[in-house]
């Protein structure tokens, strides 16, 4: 489904008429994938461990899709070489996500646990939507950062120039342009909308996006394992309602 649903957004943006450079491609492919692979969350696994292993093999499997994709549609050939580093990009950013997604449905899930059994199954579901949904809306929201901040970037970079390299570095669409070796705000389209392509700028660098996205995946993964060991103390530690 997440493979399907890609296509057609895909196809919808007009990634498939070859009009694209391979690097605005693998930017697009990329994206696209980051946010509906968030959406199609498979939820929380019964343990800890599980739930992390979970997280793991979901991102592995959404930057591997990403992958077969920027093979079929490159023409010509996406290169190798660029198509693994702009998909280990996408993995870096999928773990630290769908961590968040993990960690969100199971503090919901612990809220709502005094709920009803029938009713339990029905929170069980929506937590899981609404923890994709929330963290695929915050990663178009730091994506578009440099568009909606722009404007305020480019007043205060008067006083303060380094906040326009903060804008950029915030964004998560900054770090897989970066990886795919394309200049983000120089495309035709950014060129138009953004502000900030005007001004002077630097986009952050591998030696800085890798740490920060390990500290990232480590933190995250703490969170998951914590909430997930709560989650299991609470329900060990609720009676039994059976007679």
């Amino acid at each position: 489904m997440l493979l399907v649903a890609s296509l057609l957004v895909l196809v919808a943006l007009g990634a498939v008429g070859g009009e694209l450079q391979p690097s605005a491609l693998r930017v697009m492919v990329a994206a696209v994938f980051g946010l509906l692979a968030v959406l199609f969350w498979p939820g929380c696994a019964a343990s800890p461990v599980r739930t992390t292993l979970r997280v793991a093999a979901w991102s592995a499997t959404a930057a591997g899709l990403a992958a077969i994709m920027l093979t079929m549609l490159g023409n010509p050939p996406q290169p190798l070489a660029q198509v693994l580093a702009s998909c280990a990009m996408l993995l870096l950013m999928l773990l630290p996500a769908h961590a968040l997604a993990a960690w969100l449905e199971g503090l919901l899930m612990r809220r709502a646990a005094a709920a009803p059994g029938a009713r339990s199954a029905m929170v069980a579901v929506g937590a899981r939507e609404l923890a994709g949904r929330v963290v695929a809306g915050t990663l178009a929201l730091l994506g578009a950062l440099p568009l909606w901040l722009g404007p305020a970037g480019e007043l205060l970079s008067d006083r303060h120039p380094w906040l326009i390299d903060v804008l950029l570095g915030i964004s998560p669409l900054t770090h897989l342009a970066v990886a795919s070796g394309n200049d983000l705000l120089r495309n035709q389209w950014f060129y138009q909308h953004a502000n900030l392509a005007a001004l002077p700028f630097d986009y952050p660098g591998l030696r800085l996006l890798l740490p920060g996205y390990g500290l990232a995946v480590a933190v995250t993964a703490l969170l998951v394992l914590t909430e997930r060991s709560a989650c299991l103390r609470r329900s060990a530690g609720e009676p039994s309602n059976a007679p």
